[in-house]
């Protein structure tokens, strides 16, 4: 009789481990590096396409101030302009280049904080059920 307790109490103990409660985990953490791939994708798409209007503008600023001059002092003036021209789009193009990284920081650390509670509270249902298991087959066997 002993022996068919401990036999039982063995199939319980392989029977620790809930598949579906892992397979939770792991989808649970594909999710959260498909949502962090997107939040990443985003704010690197943006930052291109601030570049992108940045170069634009520069290459528009360069084509302005090659423009020839009739007087001396129109080039002084136009290099003036240019270098102004220069600094504010630079200004700009720091700021949003500023406002991605926060967003992104922002949006990464909330996904974070978001699934590591959520995985968390699985790992700890995981965790109590197979210790509910486990008391289960040591009892069966003694």
């Amino acid at each position: 009789m002993a022996k068919q307790n401990t036999k039982s109490a063995a199939t319980d103990l392989q029977n620790l481990f809930d598949p579906q409660g892992y397979q939770d985990i792991f989808q649970s953490w594909a999710q959260t590096g498909e949502r962090m791939m997107g939040i990443a994708t985003e704010a690197a798409t943006r930052s291109t396409d601030i570049a992108s209007e940045s170069a634009k503008e520069t290459f528009s600023n360069l084509r302005e101030v090659s423009q020839v001059r009739d007087e001396p002092a129109d080039y002084g003036k136009a290099y003036s302009d240019f270098a102004q021209k220069q600094m504010n789009l630079f200004m700009r193009t720091a700021q949003s280049m500023s406002e991605i990284g926060q967003k992104t920081s922002a949006e990464a650390t909330g996904l974070a904080s978001q699934a590591g509670e959520d995985l968390g509270n699985k790992v700890a249902a995981n965790t109590q059920s197979a210790a509910n298991t486990a008391t289960t087959a040591a009892k069966k066997a003694s």
